[in-house]
């Protein structure tokens, strides 16, 4: 495999990061420095690098000088990921209603559901990147680096799960149906029904996690 040699930890992290994600690499695979060596032609630096970032993200579990173990969910974990995700987002929608150009977030908001529609059963993976944008938007206008931080590092988690439901079309248009839902309450104004929708969407999407 041919990789840039100024970027290989970042080329590296990105290649295992999304191969978990996708769950190319399943969850509890473990990952030794050597078999990375050898797929990557590199040294150990590049591959700690990398290790490390994973570990940030929460998606592996990093032994020192030996290697990684991908994280295991079991049902405990996705109640817990998936209610968190609830709080934190329903948070981010009432922070990002102080942000002082709604109009922008609005704007944000218009446009990541229009692309969404666009790709709906036509491209899924570029649907669900926009279907997590639409999560992402208001922890961009909250103000709030801490809370956009924390979210970061779960949504890692909550993705491995999302990547494998929301394949299918009718989760999908379930999803959309919740989004425009959550949409409409902020446009109006109604910031506390838009939080708790959030909620309840979530909710909904962790019944969708179980089943995987």
């Amino acid at each position: 495999m041919n990789l840039v040699k100024n970027t290989l930890s970042e080329q590296i992290y990105q290649i295992l990061r999304n191969d978990i994600l996708t769950q190319a690499i399943p969850l509890g695979e473990k990952l030794t420095l050597k078999t990375m060596q050898e797929r990557f032609g590199v040294s150990s630096t590049p591959i700690r690098d990398a290790f490390t970032r994973l570990t940030e993200d929460g998606l592996v579990n990093y032994y020192s000088n030996i290697g990684v173990n991908v994280i295991e969910l079991n049902r405990d974990d996705l109640i817990e990921l998936y209610q968190f995700m609830g709080d934190l987002d329903s948070l981010a929608i009432t922070y990002s209603s102080h942000y002082a150009d709604q109009t922008q977030v609005l704007s944000s908001l218009s446009e990541s559901l229009a692309q969404a529609e666009s790709f709906r059963e036509t491209d899924t993976a570029r649907w669900i990147s926009c279907s997590d944008q639409f999560h992402l938007i208001f922890y961009d206008y909250c103000g709030n680096s801490r809370l956009k931080r924390a979210a970061e590092k779960q949504r890692s988690q909550l993705t491995i799960f999302s990547n494998l439901y929301e394949t299918d079309i009718a989760v999908q248009q379930k999803i959309a149906g919740w989004h425009t839902r959550i949409y409409d309450s902020y446009r109006q104004g109604e910031i506390e029904l838009a939080a708790r929708q959030m909620k309840e969407h979530l909710e909904e999407s962790l019944e969708y996690a179980l089943k995987i």
